[in-house]
């Protein structure tokens, strides 16, 4: 039965210009990181095989050239560059063979990146175990779907509903699901959950997962209402996003921490966690990549 080890070994074959960061951050977070790699590594393997840990270290190495090349961008024209919102749905949400890939690198980098090794404390700790028992959990732009299901890995007593508008990925996370021994508690689905909730949805959910998808957006705004309306009085909300960091399909470019805070605070919700780490950059660049976490709960 595969490991944690087993994206370890394929970085170190098929990826290794990052190989050694990424075994670093993995050896000193070694608890954390298998408690996410050890199922994904049994999901994967059992959904596609062994050669999943090859595609995912490939798929890995293309995200991280791509991200240097887009910092390397926004560096020289001082603004993200995305392309326009319909070439970035049909060509990278849409697209079957960039999406696939880029999901494996989406999980990965959690127990890779520095930078985000907090965010997966944060969301074990201070969300996932926290939640009520029986609680009901929704999580917007699921994408690979590992969120939710590590979710339902460590609550076995919680249900969770996942959201995202990319069929290719919402076919990754149905793969990953129908192999984990979670299909009755947890149901994906293609849809774009910010314009409201289907007749058949709770009206109000325990917890709401909203990792990575603010700076994706056109603007924020109608995302923190969605998180607003739909989060119970008790209920708490994992939320990330990216500051200064170029990509892709990076629309909205946030340059402080208050700023997704500010706007967390005008529709209703509270911090009572924030962490913010950041990457490794030359000394002289002009912008400083990072990556915020912060645990909301409704004023």
């Amino acid at each position: 039965m595969a490991t944690a080890e087993a994206f370890i070994s394929a970085l170190q074959r098929r990826a290794r210009l990052f190989a050694p960061s990424a075994t670093a951050t993995f050896e000193a977070n070694r608890d954390l990181a298998c408690w996410l790699l050890d199922p994904l590594a049994r999901w994967a393997e059992a959904a596609y095989g062994e050669r999943a840990f090859d595609d995912a270290a490939l798929g890995y190495a293309r995200y991280c050239l791509g991200v240097a090349q887009a910092q390397q961008s926004y560096e020289r024209s001082g603004k993200y560059t995305p392309e326009a919102m319909p070439e970035i749905v049909s060509g990278v949400y849409e697209d079957a063979g960039y999406m696939v890939p880029y999901m494996w690198a989406a999980i990965l980098i959690y127990a890779f990146w520095p930078s985000m090794i907090e965010h997966l404390s944060m969301f074990r700790n201070q969300f996932l175990r926290r939640l009520p028992k029986d609680a009901r959990v929704l999580e917007l732009a699921s994408g690979h779907g590992v969120l939710s299901l590590i979710a339902a890995e460590e609550r076995r007593d919680i249900r969770v509903d996942g959201f995202d508008i990319s069929p290719p990925a919402v076919a990754v996370s149905d793969r990953l699901l129908a192999v984990s021994g979670h299909a009755d508690r947890v149901k994906f689905s293609v849809r774009d959950a910010i314009k409201g909730q289907s007749a058949d949805a709770p009206r109000r959910y325990d917890g709401i997962i909203s990792a990575m998808l603010a700076e994706h957006l056109t603007t924020p705004k109608p995302l923190f209402a969605a998180l607003s309306q739909q989060v119970s009085g008790q209920g708490m909300v994992f939320f990330s996003t990216a500051l200064e960091s170029a990509q892709r399909d990076h629309v909205f470019e946030y340059h402080r921490e208050s700023e997704p805070l500010v706007m967390a605070e005008e529709a209703g919700l509270r911090a009572v966690r924030l962490v913010s780490d950041a990457s490794s950059m030359p000394s002289r660049s002009r912008f400083l990549p990072r990556a915020t976490a912060m645990i909301l709960q409704p004023r």
